[in-house]
């Protein structure tokens, strides 16, 4: 008889196929001793037969006894062939129709062919079923008193910890701590993984290098600054060591789900006028273009400047463009020189937030959450009490995140109206898109048309308003 072998295993933590290496033994065995002659195998590794997931090499299997291409299935366990009670009818139905029998080396042969057969074979997958649901409640049950226990929990080796949770991986916590400062001082998304990339720095998953999707979700993880997480919900502290504390924590998940930045957050600009300055005649963003390099005519001194060819010109029409250096040296002249005076400090200075205060008051909103939840359960409130109790504790938290967010945020600026002597050094060493960023938040840039036109700069055609309440420069 013409046999096939189908072998499976849900879960292969090495990754080695070891588990399937076994099963194709003991069934290579069974064929051998039953006298059948082995014409296919089919394996799905790392695949679950608990739900209707989709498994290649069982659909392939199925396609195959429609072809009557063998007469009998060799298998493991039968629960290796399906645990699902709708695909075990599908099951029954083709081997019914291609007349093929199973053989198990657990199980035994079953017979399928028959009334007798068929019910022995659903109620062996009615008590595998029972089985797995089962043992996926005792799993769930302690993973959430793990959770709650604030023990390690993780089933691949996270980027910045060893495997187990005891140590961290000093290069990649250092990276992690340096990613989040820069994010909070306007570094995009993008950049960080474009710096992470070309330093070498993997990822712990399959992915071949890291992108802004990629550092967003590892930022964003409660887990660096000690907090354990459990379906989706920060529900205590953890045991294991910390890579930023929790105070950065918050500014960072703030500053990614603050929509007025999200853009800015993965959006990462190379020049730091683009979509900054304004142009004069319609309004519309300017952007930078490369044009042809030239040599200006030489002035009263015998100067001869060179320009790049960079200009900026409008989004909507050719009919503005200005020198790109040129008006981005009129534009960092002032902003500099208005931030390295007196009157910007006094604008930009906040009032000084007591960040470990503020985060004694953000565990105690936590724990009267978690007090609400524990009510809840014991019936000691009703479901209106509890959303309305929970959703006035959560407003306050979202309160706290905002002010501690809204701060570290704020650093770019503050940084260097604080230089004074080194602006100059400190503004030179911000990426594009923070100059950008900063320009944006303190200035309007309006680009107006010249009567010396493109080659012969005007630098009064750049006007620059800041937006600073009752500032007097212009």
């Amino acid at each position: 008889m013409r046999a096939a072998i189908y072998c499976r295993m849900s879960r292969d933590r090495e990754g080695s196929g070891l588990g399937i290496a076994r099963q194709l033994e003991d069934c290579e065995k069974l064929a051998a001793e039953r006298g059948f002659e082995v014409v296919a195998t089919f394996s799905d590794n790392d695949l679950s037969a608990y739900g209707n997931k989709y498994r290649p090499e069982y659909e392939r299997m199925l396609a195959a006894i429609q072809r009557k291409d063998f007469d009998v299935i060799v298998a493991w366990h039968s629960d290796r062939i399906t645990r699902h009670p709708s695909q075990l009818e599908q099951f029954i139905t083709a081997c019914e129709l291609g007349g093929v029998m199973v053989h198990t080396v657990q199980a035994g042969q079953v017979d399928l062919d028959t009334p007798q057969g068929q019910m022995m074979a659903r109620i062996a997958g009615a008590v595998a079923r029972h089985e797995v649901d089962h043992a996926r409640k005792r799993m769930k049950r302690a993973h959430e008193q793990a959770a709650m226990d604030g023990k390690w929990r993780a089933r691949r080796r996270p980027f910045g910890y060893l495997q187990d949770g005891s140590a961290l991986v000093e290069t990649e916590a250092d990276a992690l701590r340096t990613a989040a400062d820069d994010l909070l001082r306007g570094v995009s998304l993008r950049a960080i993984a474009r710096d992470w990339n070309e330093r070498g720095i993997t990822t712990t998953g399959v992915a071949k290098g890291w992108n802004a999707t990629g550092i967003r979700r590892l930022l964003s993880n409660p887990r660096y600054a000690g907090l354990q997480e459990y379906n989706g919900k920060v529900v205590g502290t953890g045991n294991w060591p910390t890579v930023i504390d929790v105070d950065t924590h918050h500014a960072v998940t703030g500053f990614l789900a603050d929509p007025t930045r999200s853009n800015r957050a993965s959006y990462e600009r190379r020049y730091q006028g683009s979509g900054v300055y304004r142009c004069g005649v319609c309004g519309a963003p300017m952007t930078m273009m490369h044009g042809t390099p030239h040599e200006s005519r030489p002035d009263k001194d015998g100067v001869v400047k060179k320009s790049s060819g960079l200009h900026y010109r409008c989004t909507k029409s050719t009919h503005l463009s200005r020198q790109g250096e040129a008006v981005d040296e009129v534009v960092t002249k002032a902003v500099l020189g208005w931030l390295s005076s007196a009157k910007a400090l006094q604008k930009l200075s906040v009032e000084t937030v007591d960040f470990p205060a503020e985060q004694r008051k953000r565990d105690g909103l936590q724990g009267k959450l978690k007090k609400y939840t524990l009510m809840f359960a014991s019936d000691d409130i009703s479901a209106e009490q509890f959303k309305d109790g929970t959703a006035e504790v959560r407003a306050q938290i979202a309160a706290i995140d905002a002010k501690l967010s809204q701060y570290r945020g704020s650093s770019p600026m503050l940084d260097l109206a604080m230089s004074r002597d080194d602006i100059q050094e400190r503004w030179d060493q911000l990426t594009p898109d923070v100059r950008g960023s900063i320009i944006n938040d303190l200035v309007i840039v309006t680009i107006r048309k010249g009567e010396r036109g493109l080659r012969k700069f005007d630098p009064e055609t750049v006007n620059i308003q800041f937006r600073i309440s009752n500032s007097e420069e212009s």
